[in-house]
């Protein structure tokens, strides 16, 4: 299920740039012999411009058209005409109100709502799969299906800028999900389906942003408003995207222009926090360039209550943090490339604020730079990422810095006469720090195939990925299926095997904080990881109902993890089994109106169990809840909306041993918006105050979280006509 924000800011935009070629439209189509005999009252015509995101040719275009309502009109809505996939004429019964289905090569399927006492013109542009995403396509029955073999969560941050500020808020409204940090200010690992942050690979722009130490991803680093979209993939990804994507796939791309114009906002929060973002984009045909550039800092100190541990204070401190990114995006016809800086300076206390780790700092810092083709039967992208990362205990210590580089290619083709895809990835990291020995460095490399077969309502997906890696082959085959009972319901299954290599710090890592890597570690080998689910999507008189659920289970040999041993070190070893599974929820009910008045309530849920050990002795997995869930209340009235949701996580272990447990706790956010226009300008308002209880909790052990926080942002977007 698809988060969907109003997006009334981009929208507005998105019409003043279909006025200048609706009247080339209209002219063609009244000239035409066609067009004289729909002069009867009872049809309508309506003209939609098509285009795609990334500024590249639509081609291979499908569209199809949906009635709504329960009696359907004597002569259903037709598509009449596609001018070369930019544009296509449909024909519209007078009174009637239609979905819309447009899907491409290379591109996410898109369904707009289609009234015919609507606009004359309607413009619908295509978001680009990020640069990985499986693209395989089939031409089945006369139309272009793209894979809906497993479950996807994803997020339009262009469009939904007043509801995310950060991709954590969005990934916390995703069923199976959860993303912790130790403190306010600190950095943030994500944990898909009772996994461990290190099994979850994150792709910004095709480079992995996990740490070649801890192998987790600190998604604090990338701020929403330099992203385009985010999208989840559930499950392992090694088929796809190699070593790393054991339990999931996040993909996030960098921000793209839609059209010419400047914007910006500003925000302002508890403790301290203050940012800014601003864009600037000149769209001329096929060719577009985009920059963007944001700051952020907050000192994030705030009273908190005492735990009972000798030498803590009252007050955290030494929590805050500054954060600066600045990117350039440019793309010409089917060939695009960026350019992106991310930094961020904070503060790392130690548990509960001890006076031990009153000066401790860590200093992030990462360049990043990506280029690649994208055409309906050809993708490849090319990447190069320097990250440098730097830490000191105390301010009487220097820092101890650690920097990687890595080169990454990947390609794709789709077979023009067989459903079949090609694909192709190679990857070299390198490591240098003052706590390894010498320079460090692996390179891997792999190969897939998929196919699709079946006929148009079944689909079996079988493929198969070889993986070379630190002079070990591992295979990953995959297979499933996809069956489309009806117009609204739809049921899949899958099955596969992955992997994930020992991280540079689980092989090198040489510390002086009584830390022992261990360099005869073995790869992590998922034996199993399947899903089966079923999504249903439906409108009945005014409202219109979208569910799904899904069943999983993952069982992963040889897991790594870091235990202390007699003599207090801490050293990672292979540890049997990880066996994790669960069920997966999510409930939308809305006002099939999407127009100036209308509601929607969500309701997303998760029941999982991840047990780690030998044999029958098996423990908790440390931090992973049984049980999360989210109740969402929605409504707006024109340009205002409110919000209001209510989440809650369930009791956690804080340990291997499962000596001690963390409460379980709920809280309740709030937040509304409001869009006008002034001038030229499209200006938005956008409040919102998180645990409105003020609950106080902890995410880990020792390391308390804020309690009540507002946050205030406005945003102002002016388009060129």
């Amino acid at each position: 299920m698809v988060n969907r924000g109003k997006g009334f800011l981009w929208e507005s935009c998105a019409r003043r740039q279909a006025v200048r070629l609706s009247g080339i439209l209209g002219c063609l189509f009244l000239a035409s012999p066609r067009a004289e005999a729909q002069e009867d009252q009872d049809r309508r015509i309506v003209s939609v411009l098509l285009a795609s995101e990334g500024g590249g040719r639509l081609d291979q275009v499908s569209l199809s058209l949906e009635v709504l309502g329960d009696e359907a009109p004597r002569q259903p809505g037709s598509v009449l005409s596609t001018e070369g996939g930019g544009a296509a004429i449909l024909d519209l019964s007078a009174g009637v109100e239609y979905d819309l289905r447009v899907s491409a090569p290379g591109h996410l399927e898109r369904v707009v709502r289609i009234a015919s006492s609507g606009p004359a013109t309607v413009r619908v542009v295509l978001s680009v799969d990020p640069y990985e995403l499986p693209t395989i396509t089939a031409a089945v029955g006369g139309r272009v299906e793209g894979p809906e073999n497993r479950t996807v969560h994803q997020a339009l941050f262009h469009e939904e800028s007043l509801t995310y500020s950060t991709v954590a808020e969005w990934l916390r409204d995703v069923p199976g999900v959860s993303v912790r940090g130790s403190g306010a200010g600190a950095r943030q690992v994500l944990s898909v389906r009772g996994s461990r942050p290190q099994a979850v690979l994150v792709l910004l722009d095709g480079v992995a942003l996990n740490d070649p130490l801890t192998g987790q991803a600190d998604l604090s680093m990338i701020p929403a408003s330099s992203l385009e979209s985010g999208t989840l993939i559930p499950g392992s990804g090694s088929m796809l995207y190699g070593a790393g994507a054991a339990a999931g796939v996040l993909l996030l791309q960098s921000r793209v222009a839609h059209g010419s114009g400047l914007g910006g906002g500003i925000q302002m929060a508890s403790f301290g926090g203050l940012g800014f973002d601003a864009q600037a984009d000149v769209v001329s045909g096929a060719r577009r360039v985009g920059f963007s550039v944001s700051a952020s800092r907050a000192e994030n100190d705030f009273p908190y209550r005492g735990t009972g541990v000798q030498g803590t204070s009252d007050t955290w401190s030494n929590a805050g943090v500054g954060s600066a990114h600045a990117a350039i995006h440019a793309a010409s016809g089917v060939f695009f490339g960026n350019v992106r800086f991310d930094g961020a300076d904070r503060g790392t206390p130690g548990r509960a604020g001890t006076s031990l780790f009153a000066g401790a700092r860590a200093r992030e810092r990462s360049w990043i730079a990506a280029a690649g083709v994208d055409r309906p039967n050809v993708r490849s992208s090319f990447s190069y990422a320097r990250r440098r990362m730097g830490y000191r205990p105390s301010d009487l210590e220097p820092y101890s810095v650690q920097e990687v580089r890595e080169l990454r290619v990947s390609g794709e083709l789709n077979l023009p006469t067989v459903p079949v895809t090609l694909g192709a990835r190679a990857a070299g990291e390198t490591l240098e720090g003052e706590q390894v020995e010498g320079s460090v460095g692996r390179a891997s490399g792999g190969l897939r195939v998929a196919a699709i077969a079946g006929p148009e309502r079944f689909r079996v997906v079988p493929g198969l990925s070889v993986d070379v890696s630190a002079g070990r082959l591992v295979a990953s085959p995959e297979v499933s299926v996809t069956w489309l009972a009806t117009g609204a319901l739809r049921a899949w299954g899958r099955a596969g095997q992955g992997f994930r290599m020992p991280t540079f710090g689980d092989l090198y890592f040489a510390s002086r904080y009584q830390m022992r890597a261990n360099p005869d570690l073995q790869p992590e080998r998922i034996d199993w990881d399947g899903e089966i689910g079923a999504g249903l999507r439906t409108r009945a008189g005014g409202l219109e109902l979208e569910a799904s659920a899904a069943g999983w289970s993952r069982r992963t040999s040889d897991p790594i993890v870091w235990l202390a041993s007699s003599t207090a070190l801490w050293s990672p070893s292979n540890l049997g089994r990880l066996m994790a599974a669960g069920v997966d929820i999510e409930l939308e009910l809305s006002s099939r109106e999407p127009g100036p008045v209308g509601w929607r309530a969500q309701v997303a849920g998760s029941a999982q169990r991840s047990r780690v050990g030998f044999g029958s002795n098996r423990n908790p997995l440390p931090y992973e809840p049984d049980g999360h869930g989210r109740l969402s209340l929605e409504a707006w009235l024109g340009a205002a909306g409110a919000r209001l949701d209510l989440r809650y996580t369930g009791s956690r272990t804080t340990s291997l041993a499962a000596t001690r447990e963390l409460p379980a706790f709920a809280t309740i956010d709030a937040s509304a918006r409001y869009g006008f226009r002034m001038g030229d300008l499209d200006l938005g308002v956008y409040g919102r105050i998180v645990n409105v209880l003020d609950q106080r909790f902890e995410l880990v052990e020792l390391y308390p979280e804020p309690g009540r926080q507002f946050a205030l942002r406005l945003e102002a977007r002016r388009s060129s006509s």
